[in-house]
């Protein structure tokens, strides 16, 4: 007796479970295994000692491998210019590292850190200096997905960090 009535209860069971499963399996979100992207970027620099603050408008690209639905693997080339009366600061920079997503149907949060380098060059009272530097972001920003081919990035914040050496 007490076989049958656990064989019941399992056979009316595992039905339910099984239709679970189905209805978490479909709300899944969809994992791309490529990404490509252009973002406006907004920058603003300090010097080592605070006494020179610019600020600058750019824009990266950015494409983006993902290994799995949380983990991808990003390369970041930007672009930014201060070219006001006697200002002419350019910078490049070029990164590479994680981005750990955390999809859901239509938002995609995420935290990435990048390591590369920058390329800098300005051309204060008519000297020209360059200069490149090890490069770090950290930061994090929300993919909104319209569709599976077309997402939109309402915001990304990062903290760049870059040193150069003084000149001489």
């Amino acid at each position: 007796m007490f076989y049958k009535r656990a064989l019941l209860t399992c056979t009316s069971v595992l039905p339910i479970f099984l239709a679970f499963g189905v209805a978490a399996n479909a709300q899944e979100a969809y994992t791309p295994k490529y990404e490509i992207g252009l973002n406006y970027s907004w920058l603003h620099v300090n010097s080592a000692n605070y006494d020179r603050q610019r600020t600058g408008n750019g824009g990266s690209g950015y494409f983006e491998y993902n290994l799995n639905n949380t983990l991808g693997l990003v390369a970041d080339i930007g672009g930014y210019a201060n070219t006001r009366s006697g200002i002419n600061d350019k910078l490049l920079t070029y990164m590479f590292g994680p981005r750990f997503n955390w999809r859901h149907t239509r938002l995609n949060p995420y935290a990435q850190f990048l390591f590369g380098g920058a390329y800098v060059w300005n051309n204060p009272a008519g000297v020209s200096t360059t200069q490149n530097a090890f490069a770090t972001a950290a930061g994090g920003g929300l993919d909104y997905r319209l569709t599976n081919r077309i997402a939109i990035k309402p915001i990304q914040v990062e903290q760049n960090e870059r040193r150069y050496s003084p000149c001489s």
